[in-house]
Formats: structure tokens, C-alpha cells, sequence
């Protein structure tokens, strides 16, 4: 990414210049302290905030070579009914954002209210198998209300989550792709609370096996034999009467075969699979891959998708994978992105109805973090020009963007 930035005197400022302003983003009418001039007006608009230089950024700038200075005076009319218009612009932006913003408080406090669910619910399977059974279908049944009774829906991006934390984290992440795949499928509310249930508790048999074990790579063909049978290690969900469908027993046992049959545990194949059991597969390929356990195999959001298309059309349901692809779109929450305008930022959320227009959080070191711009893409006029690896960003970027490691998702509906 580009860092040069020069010092330039205002009156040597031109259209296609691309300018920083030396002051806070709440001293002046324009929707972004770094931009691209457009018009003479806007130089004219700068002047008039006595603002005596401001920063360029010569790589992003697109200055004409016969580009004529800004003329001295402008029309006091005309200057006045653009300040106006930009700042009234600004501030029906502020309220999207506090509104955005209530939004995000809302899904973060219905994922910590399941999460914390999911945490207690491996106590109360060991103890009591059918109340576990109970108290997740509970939450499952949440999930699905919010999804069913909405007219639109966003995915958000959470904040909580570390790699410590990883089954109940992966658990709920799963849970709530999945259902949100199934109702995109158009299955029963019925169906959906059974991918639900498979889907919460499809990992529990990691909880028996060896300690470190469930968190890292296997070191031997001894140790990967205990890891490829914790499918059927959930020996409190998958053995006796305890309420649990058998569909969702199926994708507890099923969840790491493949069509090919080259999955584990029985290296089942094609229709032996079950079909809900797929469904699940393609969502915990997808976040398996995103927080893989060798960092060098782990993908952000958008490549992930595209590696599964790419190399793993043969082992998963290839309808399901192209629904699912479509669900999250191009630009996955958690995913690093740069706009056509220069300006970097972290996809925060997805409207499914409108998966071309992220909700991104800009860079903007002129913004302190915790109140950072939230923008609805296409509602600013801009558009992502390509997504970006965390590394590619410069150090102040990662920092004040913070990529998830651990990237965890929860809906709010829009009535």
C-alpha cells in the first residue's frame, strides 16, 4: 500500500488530487479526512476552512498536466449549498453508523448469550444426556426464530474468540452457517432444527481426546487414528435415548465424509452420506479451513471459498457448495479489503440482500479506533476494488483494522 504523503501548499492544490486533511474528521463537512478531489468547489470548500496546506498522496493522486488552479472566488451561493449538502451527508452517516452500531451490540450479545450456552451444554450431555439435548435445542430453536421471522439478514462479524476456545467457538460458527445454508435451501423448520442440533454438537467428540490433541495437528499415524475416530467419540449423544434426532446423530458421525469416499471415519461414499450431514460438511470444510491449525494452510474468508470450489468439488455436495458460496458472497465478513478509493478496510457485515455493498470499517488514523468508520460500500458511492491478505497491510492498518485470528459470525434479522 501506498505511504507517501507530501506536504502541498492549498493553493497548489488541483482536481485528481488525492489529499489528507491535516484535522479531525468532525472540523469539516467532508465524509472521509482522505479523498480525491472531484471538483474546484471542494478546493474552494478547503480554503474556506482556512486550511493554509494539506497532505497528498502522489501514487493515488490523478492530476491532469493542463489542470488549471482553482479560481480565488467562488460563488458564495453555490459553495454554501454544497457545504450543506456534504454536511448533511456526514450526519445521516453518523446516524447509520449509531444505528449500525446497535445493531452489532444486539448480535454480540445473543452470540455471548449462545456461547455461553454452548459452553455449559458438554457438562449437561456427560450428566444428563436428554436436558443437554433439551437446552441445545433451545438455543437452536433461537437461532432459527431470528432467521425465519426476519425480512432480510445481516452477517456480523464478532469480536470475541480465541484459538483456546476453539470447539464451542468453531461449535456456534458452524451452527449458524449451517442454518442459515438450510433456510437459503428452503428446508422445514423442522429440518433446520435438526442441521442445528448436528451442527452444535457435531465436534463434542474432540472433548475425549487426549489433551493438546483436539487444538493441534496430529504428529503420527497413531495419533491421527485417535483424531479420525472423534466422530464417534460422542458416545453420550450418538448411544441411547436422549431425544437427539437420529439425522443429527447421523452429522455427528458423518461430518468429515466425503463423496469420494475419502473421509473419515468409515470412508463412507455418495448417497450412504446423509444428505443433512453434507449440508453441515460444507460449512465445517469452510471454517475448518479459515482457522486451520497449520498456519500456513489457513485462508482468509474469500480464498477459502474459492479453494473449496476449486479442489473440493468432488468430496462435497457441489449444489450445496455453490448455495453456500453464494450465501456469503465475494466479500465474507472478516475479509481485508481496498476500495476504489484507496482506502482500506475490514468487511464487518453482510446484508444478504445486497452481498455487493459490505459494511466495511475504513483505516483512518485521523479516527480513533473505537469510534472507526463503519460504511455501507454502495451507499458512499465506492466500491471494493480487491481483497487483500492481512499481511499486505502496513502495521498501523493491522493494528487499527485487528484482523481476527479467530473469526466468529452471528446474524441480526431486519423486520
Amino acid at each position: 500500500m501506498s505511504q507517501a504523503s507530501t506536504k502541498l501548499d492549498i493553493d497548489k492544490v488541483r482536481v485528481g488530487h488525492f489529499v489528507r486533511l491535516p484535522i479531525g474528521w468532525r472540523d469539516h463537512p467532508f465524509m472521509f479526512n482522505s479523498f480525491r478531489i472531484k471538483e474546484p468547489q471542494q478546493i474552494a470548500l478547503l480554503k474556506r476552512l482556512k486550511l493554509t496546506f494539506v497532505y497528498i498522496d502522489p501514487d493515488r493522486s490523478r492530476v491532469a498536466a493542463d489542470e488549471p488552479a482553482a479560481p480565488d472566488a467562488a460563488d458564495e451561493d453555490t459553495l454554501n449549498q454544497v457545504q450543506q449538502s456534504l454536511a448533511e451527508a456526514k450526519q445521516a452517516r453518523i446516524e447509520r453508523l449509531k444505528s449500525y452500531q446497535r445493531s452489532l451490540n444486539h448480535a454480540t450479545k445473543k452470540y455471548r448469550d449462545n456461547l455461553a450456552r454452548a459452553r455449559s451444554l458438554a457438562s449437561k450431555v456427560r450428566a444428563r444426556p436428554a436436558e443437554g439435548v433439551q437446552a441445545a435445542t433451545e438455543v437452536v430453536q433461537g437461532i432459527i426464530a431470528e432467521l425465519v421471522n426476519s425480512d432480510g439478514l445481516e452477517l456480523h462479524l464478532m469480536s470475541e474468540g480465541e484459538h483456546s476456545d476453539a470447539i464451542h467457538h468453531h461449535g456456534l460458527n458452524v451452527t449458524v452457517l449451517s442454518l442459515m445454508l438450510a433456510k437459503r435451501l428452503g428446508l422445514t423448520e423442522m429440518e433446520m432444527e435438526v442441521v442445528g442440533l448436528g451442527a452444535l454438537f457435531h465436534d463434542f467428540g474432540k472433548l475425549r481426546l487426549p489433551a493438546g490433541l483436539s487444538t493441534r495437528m496430529p504428529n503420527d499415524a497413531k495419533e491421527w487414528a485417535v483424531f479420525k475416530n472423534h466422530p464417534n467419540m460422542a458416545d453420550a449423544l450418538i448411544d441411547g435415548d436422549n431425544g437427539l434426532p437420529w439425522q443429527a446423530v447421523a452429522i455427528i458421525r458423518q461430518h468429515h465424509e466425503f463423496l469420494d469416499g475419502s473421509g473419515y471415519p468409515e470412508g463412507l461414499k455418495a448417497d450412504r452420506i446423509d444428505p443433512l450431514a453434507q449440508l453441515v460438511t460444507v460449512v465445517n470444510e469452510y471454517d475448518n479451513l479459515v482457522h486451520h491449525k497449520d498456519p500456513r494452510k489457513r485462508r482468509t474468508p474469500n480464498t477459502a471459498l474459492g479453494w473449496l470450489y476449486k479442489h473440493r468439488q468432488d468430496q462435497l455436495n457441489t449444489h450445496y457448495l455453490q448455495q453456500f458460496i453464494k450465501m456469503m458472497g465475494i466479500y465474507p465478513p472478516g475479509s481485508i479489503v481496498q476500495l476504489d478509493s484507496g482506502q482500506y478496510g475490514i468487511v464487518m457485515s453482510l446484508d444478504e440482500q445486497n452481498l455487493l455493498s459490505p459494511n466495511v470499517m475504513l483505516y483512518d488514523p485521523a479516527i480513533p479506533m473505537n469510534s472507526a468508520a463503519v460504511i455501507s460500500v454502495s451507499e458512499e458511492g465506492l466500491k471494493v476494488a480487491k481483497c487483500l491478505p492481512p499481511e499486505a497491510l502496513s502495521k498501523a492498518a493491522f493494528e487499527y483494522l485487528s484482523p481476527r485470528d479467530r473469526i466468529n459470525y452471528y446474524i441480526k434479522g431486519q423486520n
